[in-house]
């Protein structure tokens, strides 16, 4: 059995002679796409995962991304580390209260993270969400009524994207997914708009994305998540030394108390596996 928290599984690792005996593998969180499927599948392998279980960790630092950005914690603290002095009126920023944030994706994330922005600064919610029932967080959807929250939904990227002031991305990395933020939707963006991401790096065009802040076509970017981790500055030199950039290692579920008990379910799964009971989770 393996248990996993980060990194990835590739071929070379789980066929037959590297591994032949692996029968399952249970993901401490929700995405799996760093497991190589073919050959799972091919060999037998049952992959779990634990939807929901760092939802409102990866949330809190969304949370704490857009804040960052909008009020300018971090240029501002580096004027003051260079010894500047940094009278507040040069230093007034957007703010997030009554702000329209944009969500792609109806996830577990997406729905605490709209509660937090909801609930505690009166923001507006706009969802683009294609693969989501039209119920799903109103007071009709037929399984959690109970989860309801105001918000409007965009048929396309192209209706959402100019009316909001925050993006956020909260949706897999799939083939339809990959570069789904890429030139022409940035410039779709306002100006003063920044974007967040703390799904996956290959949904947005990471090239596309540097020269959108290098012209000032969007005013920042938050990013937990790159297309290739752990991010460098030997890749990534350009994104990560920019002063409109807050950049993070993939830190979203890195919090004790979730890797903790992320953990202990895993092998909880895999010892229930292993004793010929259902695979809990099984995502394939």
């Amino acid at each position: 059995m393996i248990v996993m928290r980060v990194g990835k599984l590739l071929e070379s690792q789980l066929n037959e002679s590297a591994a032949p005996r692996l029968r399952i593998i249970a993901r401490n969180g929700t995405g799996v796409d760093m497991i190589h499927k073919e050959t799972c599948l091919k060999r037998g392998i049952v992959v779990t995962n634990q939807p929901g279980g760092n939802a409102q960790a990866v949330a809190e630092l969304a949370l704490t991304l857009i804040l960052t950005l909008l009020r300018r914690v971090v240029e501002v603290n580096q004027r003051l580390r260079a010894g500047e002095r940094v009278p507040s009126i040069s230093a007034l920023a957007p703010g997030l209260y009554g702000k329209v944030i944009g969500l792609v994706g109806m996830g577990d994330i997406a729905h605490e993270l709209a509660k937090l922005l909801v609930h505690g600064f009166n923001c507006k919610i706009v969802i683009y969400s294609p693969t989501s029932a039209k119920t799903k967080w109103t007071a009709s959807c037929p399984n959690a009524p109970s989860s309801a929250i105001p918000h409007t939904r965009a048929a396309t990227l192209a209706e959402l994207l100019p009316q909001i002031d925050v993006l956020s991305l909260h949706c897999p990395l799939l083939p339809e997914t990959k570069h789904l933020i890429s030139t022409p939707e940035l410039a779709l963006l306002k100006t003063s708009a920044i974007i967040i991401n703390t799904a996956r790096g290959g949904i947005i065009d990471e090239l596309a994305l540097a020269a959108a802040l290098r012209q000032g076509q969007i005013a920042g970017a938050g990013l937990d998540v790159w297309g290739t981790e752990p991010p460098t500055t030997e890749k990534y030199a350009e994104l990560i030394g920019m002063g409109n950039v807050v950049a993070l290692p993939h830190l979203g579920g890195s919090t004790d108390e979730v890797t903790k008990v992320g953990c202990m379910n895993a092998v909880d799964i895999c010892f229930d596996y292993l004793e010929g009971k259902p695979a809990r989770n099984k995502v394939y």
